[in-house]
């Protein structure tokens, strides 16, 4: 055999080895990825399940303490309401008592019944002024102008309580009693009006209605 056919037979040999191991490195390397993406797949399975458990546990404490806030301050916006009503209702009596055209034997006078009424009103608005934060802004409007107006009518009578009738001239004697049946009017007409919108409110709070 010719040298340059050996040549050629070794080197053609050494191809075939060659291609037979790069084959086989190949295969080999190609199971070793499949192994290793396979077990990369179920290791990533693994934390996504993981994190997504946490993440259903953590957003389910967090439910629940924002329905605990929620349900603490629906109470505390309930007593809220039920003390100013409770108020609004003792400044009622007062100031309709001081203000009513009728009078009874073994009343207190008009003088006490109108400190009393100022007290009562007071009272009341200083208790909403502390805690409007738990009232919707519109109704602390309305209750801010029915106070103010109720106020004014119960001091524009309240003046001249501390005089009597034979002390006062004609004029001043219509004005007062203009100032009383004002008073009055406004006590029995809004009071009232103020009366159920709070009422109503306090039932939406307690899922009445």
């Amino acid at each position: 055999m010719e040298i340059w056919q050996t040549i050629i037979m070794a080197i053609g040999g050494n191809v075939v080895l060659l291609a037979v191991l790069g084959w086989l490195s190949k295969s080999l390397i190609s199971q070793m990825l499949s192994k290793d993406i396979a077990g990369f797949k179920s290791s990533l399975k693994s934390e996504s399940d993981a994190i997504s458990q946490k993440l259903k546990h953590d957003f389910q404490i967090t439910a629940l303490e924002h329905q605990v806030k929620f349900s603490k301050l629906h109470e505390k916006r309930a007593d809220v309401i039920a003390e100013l009503y409770s108020l609004l209702v003792q400044s009622y009596w007062d100031a309709s008592s001081f203000a009513s055209p009728m009078e009874w034997n073994g009343e207190v006078n008009k003088q006490e019944k109108y400190s009393m009424a100022m007290n009562s009103v007071a009272d009341f608005y200083r208790y909403f002024d502390k805690h409007r934060i738990y009232i919707p802004e519109n109704l602390c409007i309305k209750i801010d102008n029915f106070v103010q107006e109720m106020r004014k009518k119960v001091i524009g009578f309240g003046v001249y309580v501390k005089y009597d009738d034979s002390q006062l001239p004609t004029n001043q004697l219509e004005s007062k009693h203009k100032a009383w049946m004002d008073a009055w009017d406004y006590i029995e007409r809004k009071v009232p009006e103020t009366k159920s919108e709070l009422e109503n409110h306090l039932r939406i709070l307690l899922g009445e209605a």
